[in-house]
């Protein structure tokens, strides 16, 4: 593949014409917990970054666990394309990725790029068979007190070690990929002072969704003791809390572009900050993630900055729907390399480059199991011209027959789930039919064969094996 090189529309100064990438990844962090969309946030340095890019309001994720996520945002496929479904160890699967499957790294290391990632990775295979020559999985948690703010700290200082002697003539793509602010949840006591606390409010779903229309697990999980939200002044203090960790990831995010600009590689940069997935937090009185389709779940903080000689694009605001399966190949074409066909997620430069958003909007979303059981569903969001906007989630598998059906534009906190209801019963049929048919473009399969041994143990050779060319 030939080495990246600089155009009217993408590339920098940077390298010879080739620009740096840096991807700043956090865990579970919400789209509404940030400072351009919450009051009550204290995110300045992406606040600032959102100033100077591009500022996606309806990025979703692939899957709402950290592993599938992650492996989408390596591979541009989705999970069930990948073979990478659930978090490997959970209900017997030990799928992973294995560096088979073309990755980002991959893709950038073979243009000539120093690829390097430090942090959070859990791919079940090393970071150099995924196309990463540096970097290193930081250890967990429990090696640093069991705090996941030390961890951070760890990880920054070794990416900003790694900066500190990375040639600026030389294309860069860094990954720094945080633990925050996944649990156990901590209150960053640095940052306590910034967040309001008598201002946070609780989400409206908490008081007003009973649960009485939603699948009976969600109803059992509102009502466990770990995963429900059921005091409305602790939901507040781990609201808080929450808080206080994301103001400490926006501050490392913060060191890591000073460290940028020190070496005069900012401006040549294309700069990326997401999350994995989000967080109940005490939405439909539930905590945590996993097995609900809820947009505080797929719904994610997504700010893109191009290098300084791109051209400008014509939105700072992007409310186009997304799913973070196109973030390998946007990254990908603002290097300026051509995107191979195996990303079948595609590239988000056209969308940003467009005047206006579409009229006709489709996306589509997954997921399979968590820790505490397996509830698979696929999903579809949609807009149209009329100003209709739907989500329809269909469950396979041991919830087969479930469905959760939400009017996102008269109920966008998804309280009243429509599924069933004679007046919508057109649009259900084509919500399911349209959900039905992208699952069998994409390889979908039943539960039947997720769970059979050849794919729990192998994965993505079992999705591969007679269906790809």
């Amino acid at each position: 593949m030939p080495r990246a090189g600089g155009n009217g529309d993408v590339g920098g100064s940077g390298g010879a014409g080739w620009p740096h990438i840096l991807l700043f990844l956090c865990d579970q962090m919400q789209y509404g917990r940030q400072g351009r969309v919450d009051s009550t946030a204290s995110t300045p340095n992406l606040d600032r970054l959102a100033d100077e890019g591009v500022f996606f309001t309806h990025m979703h994720a692939a899957n709402g666990q950290c592993v599938p996520s992650r492996a989408s945002m390596q591979t541009g496929l989705y999970p069930h394309e990948a073979g990478v479904m659930i978090i490997y160890g959970f209900h017997g699967h030990t799928a992973r990725l294995t560096g088979a499957l073309p990755t980002v790294g991959h893709v950038f290391r073979d243009a000539g790029y120093t690829t390097a990632y430090f942090g959070k990775a859990h791919f079940g295979a090393s970071l150099e068979c995924l196309g990463y020559q540096a970097g290193e999985e930081v250890p967990s948690a429990e090696k640093h007190g069991g705090l996941h703010s030390a961890t951070d700290r760890a990880i920054v200082d070794a990416a900003l070690a790694c900066l500190a002697d990375h040639d600026p003539a030389s294309p860069l793509f860094l990954t720094v990929s945080l633990h925050q602010p996944h649990p156990p949840f901590e209150c960053v006591e640095t940052f306590a002072d910034r967040i309001p606390r008598d201002e946070i409010e609780l989400p409206r779903s908490f008081t007003e969704d009973d649960l009485a229309d939603k699948p009976v697990f969600q109803r059992e999980h509102a009502a466990d003791t770990k995963h429900g939200a059921h005091d409305p002044d602790l939901a507040r203090d781990e609201l808080f809390t929450y808080a206080t960790m994301i103001a400490h990831v926006d501050s490392l995010f913060g060191e890591v572009r000073a460290a940028f600009e020190r070496k005069e590689m900012w401006d040549d940069t294309a700069a990326v900050f997401t999350s994995d997935h989000g967080d109940m937090m005490a939405a439909h009185r539930m905590r945590l993630k996993g097995t609900l389709p809820y947009d505080e779940i797929f719904r994610v903080p997504f700010i893109l900055k191009q290098p300084a000689t791109a051209s400008p694009p014509p939105r700072h605001t992007i409310d186009d729907l997304a799913v973070n399966v196109a973030l390998p190949g946007t990254l990908i074409e603002l290097a300026g390399l051509p995107l191979p066909p195996a990303f079948r997620g595609g590239s988000l430069l056209t969308t940003m480059r467009r005047d206006a958003r579409s009229p006709s909007e489709t996306i589509f979303f997954e997921h399979y199991g968590a820790y505490w059981g397996l509830h698979p569903f696929r999903a579809i969001r949609t807009r149209d011209a009329q100003g209709g906007e739907w989500k329809l989630v269909r469950y396979y598998g041991p919830d087969e027959g479930e469905r959760e059906l939400y009017d996102l534009a008269g109920d966008p906190d998804e309280i009243h789930n429509r599924a069933g209801d004679p007046v919508l019963a057109d649009v259900q049929a084509d919500l399911e039919r349209r959900v039905d048919d992208w699952w069998k473009r994409t390889d979908g399969r039943s539960f039947a064969f997720y769970e059979s041994p050849a794919f729990k143990q192998s994965g993505a050779a079992a999705v591969m094996e007679g269906t790809r060319p």
